[in-house]
């Protein structure tokens, strides 16, 4: 019971710290124009962290910005674009396991070119509702008065992800560890077959998987080895 609850309030301080991040960090940017790291931090979230964890910052985000800024348009886009950012680098890291990082660069240039669709698509239809003229030409009218500031988008969140995905990635899940500890935060895999047979290769070797425990633990290894050598380079 007291490490059920030890867990609980490690979820909270992180959700809470996490969501906290994701404000200070919009507002640090907020004098550059459609330059943002909230896609890059989401992402890392959904990536490394818990899932309730990714997904309740996420909320506690929107509601944030909801309380800053006041109820408009923009909220049903906040609602939609951010959770799907969530929920989708969650299948792409934590259900499938996808490691190469072009992957969630090809993911954040789709997504953030998305969203100006999403903005403009609902302006469009709230214009549209409110006036003579066509869904479409709003549509047209909205995208190209602000096609410079989609374009800044796109390329802004893929220079941060092309740079600072991956390296943070590898690091939070190695902190992650840290803070929970292996014994609470990681579960052995199953073995390679359903069956839990050994699977054997078209060579006739045997396949081997690494546990999450084996895993972090190079994580760990590795980031370990970085903070020595960037230790040792500082001496010189």
């Amino acid at each position: 019971m007291g490490q059920k609850r030890q867990i609980l309030t490690k979820d909270l301080v992180l959700t809470a710290l996490a969501a906290a991040l994701l404000s200070a960090g919009k507002q640090a940017l907020a004098s550059i124009p459609n330059v943002e790291v909230v896609t890059l931090l989401i992402m890392l979230y959904a990536a490394c962290f818990k899932p309730q964890i990714a997904f309740t910052a996420t909320a506690v985000y929107i509601f944030i910005e909801c309380f800053i800024w006041g109820l408009n348009t923009w909220v049903i886009a906040y609602l939609i674009h951010w959770n799907f950012v969530a929920f989708a680098t969650f299948l792409l890291a934590r259900v499938f396991k996808f490691k190469n990082r072009f992957i969630y660069l090809a993911f954040t240039i789709l997504v953030t070119a998305a969203f100006g669709v999403l903005t403009t698509t609902i302006d469009a239809i709230v214009s549209a509702s409110k006036s003579r003229y066509t869904f479409g030409a709003f549509f047209v009218a909205i995208y190209v008065r602000g096609i410079y500031f989609y374009i800044v988008h796109v390329v802004g969140n893929a220079v941060f992800n092309i740079t600072l995905f991956a390296p943070l990635r590898d690091i939070l899940n190695g902190l992650m560890v840290k803070y929970y500890g292996k014994d609470v935060f990681l579960k052995e895999e199953k073995p390679a077959g359903k069956d839990g047979k050994q699977k054997i290769s078209k060579a006739g070797k045997p396949v081997t998987q690494l546990t999450e425990r084996e895993e972090c633990d190079k994580i760990i290894s590795d980031l370990s080895q970085r903070e020595s050598f960037e230790g040792s380079d500082k001496k010189k």
